[in-house]
């Protein structure tokens, strides 16, 4: 879906194809494992290989084995955001900045969102409440806030709390390679690791190569004010990267000392915490907490944009669903 509407609206993207890299001999059984979760999720374009035929493919990589995935690519994902943007308006959707979901409630009319603007939550007090300035009334509310996705969601009064899962945060690190000559034409993954999918290799549009990101939990105690006002520390550690040259190293052995430089970070909203079982998103319906009109999206993370087109499908199907529904239970 996502290479379809990148064509169809001209934003920069390119097919590249990723191969997932075992680097000894412990790993190659689980490489045999993803491609056994690929095929049972209808994933049937990836090859496995042996790492000769790998690293023939890229003379700069070293492993034992590897998958490729033919199909995967890049995208200027800023290029995507701003289309879906001007989509959305000429749809007749209005954007309002500056604004924040304080919480909310299931009342006699339904649902409500008490709403205020931004500035207000900088100048309160830890404690006080904030009043709302505006109390909407929508017929269909999307909870897709991202990092403020669970703790809006346990300011839904009404909202039995049991099916609000706990919030882990898990900062990743980039580093960018000062060398302007990519070693790699394809994108090169290690296997997963706790919490995250590996410092691997990702290029960009203009050709700059990036490692990252590693995994860094973070207190998830922080309060609902905090996250949405968005008060995480993005900034990039630079002795971080002592750590990634070692890592790199496994399957890319001619990195050189010096050569990695700090690049950027992100915050990802996570289901599971430090050596618990990784856990899936969560697109949570009138069918889970029995309130019409609200579906909640929990741990959205990696590869929520490469899948936002298919949420979004699945998202509007379930509610036309319920509105067809509706509508033959009044004329009944």
């Amino acid at each position: 879906m996502l290479y379809k509407y990148c064509a169809e609206r001209a934003i920069p993207h390119e097919r590249l194809g990723k191969l997932i890299v075992a680097t000894g001999v412990a790993e190659t059984a689980k490489l045999d494992m993803l491609l056994k979760s690929a095929k049972d999720n209808g994933v049937d374009d990836l090859q496995m290989m042996e790492g000769s035929q790998a690293m023939e493919m890229e003379p700069e990589l070293r492993c034992l084995k590897a998958l490729l995935s033919p199909s995967t690519g890049i995208v200027d994902s800023h290029s995507f955001m701003l289309s879906l943007l001007a989509d959305a308006e000429n749809l007749g959707a209005t954007t309002s900045y500056n604004t924040a979901v304080l919480s909310g409630r299931v009342g006699d009319e339904g649902l409500e969102l008490h709403i205020s603007e931004s500035k207000e939550l900088e100048n309160h007090s830890i404690g006080s409440p904030v009043l709302p300035q505006i109390v909407l009334l929508p017929k269909l509310l999307i909870n897709a806030a991202g990092l403020s996705a669970i703790p809006l969601a346990k300011r839904l009064d009404g909202l039995d709390q049991a099916f609000v899962p706990p919030a882990y945060y898990a900062r990743g690190c980039y580093f960018t390679l000062s060398q302007t000559k990519s070693p790699f034409s394809h994108l090169i993954y290690p296997l997963p690791e706790d919490g995250g999918i590996g410092v691997h290799v990702t290029l960009d549009l203009n050709g700059l190569v990036k490692f990252g990101p590693d995994v860094e939990w973070l207190d998830g105690k922080m309060d609902d004010m905090s996250c949405f006002l968005n008060r995480f520390d993005y900034s990039v550690n630079p002795t971080r990267c002592s750590g990634f040259y070692s890592v790199i190293r496994k399957y890319f052995p001619n990195l050189k000392d010096g050569s990695l430089e700090p690049g950027y970070s992100g915050i990802r909203p996570k289901l599971s915490g430090p050596g618990q079982r990784p856990s899936d998103f969560v697109i949570q319906g009138e069918e889970v907490h029995g309130i019409p009109g609200l579906v909640n999206l929990f741990g959205i993370e990696s590869p929520g944009l490469t899948s936002s087109l298919a949420i979004a499908e699945h998202i509007v199907s379930r509610s036309t669903a319920r509105g067809r529904r509706q509508g033959a239970a009044h004329r009944s």
